[in-house]
């Protein structure tokens, strides 16, 4: 049985990484406005690191629910 709290706590992260992906693409798609002020935020770079996380909260969750995903892959000699 996975650690309850560990696996809510994942989920959480999941959804929030990809809420904030999904919301940095759409500000990304959005067209820049004539003004002489600086954006502050580079939301093409904040969807790339949102979605990252969500690819590490993703192979956690794994991790947590029982799949091996470390060492012993492809080429690697498995045990010590």
């Amino acid at each position: 049985m996975p650690p309850l709290m560990e696996l809510w706590v994942t989920i959480g992260v999941i959804a929030f990484a990809v809420l904030l992906a999904a919301f940095a693409s759409w500000k990304t798609g959005r067209p820049v406005k004539d003004t002489h002020r600086a954006r502050w935020i580079s939301w093409p770079l904040v969807t790339i690191f949102a979605g990252a996380l969500a690819i590490l909260a993703v192979v956690h969750l794994l991790n947590v629910l029982g799949v091996h995903t470390g060492q012993g892959g492809v080429g690697r000699p498995y045990g010590p």
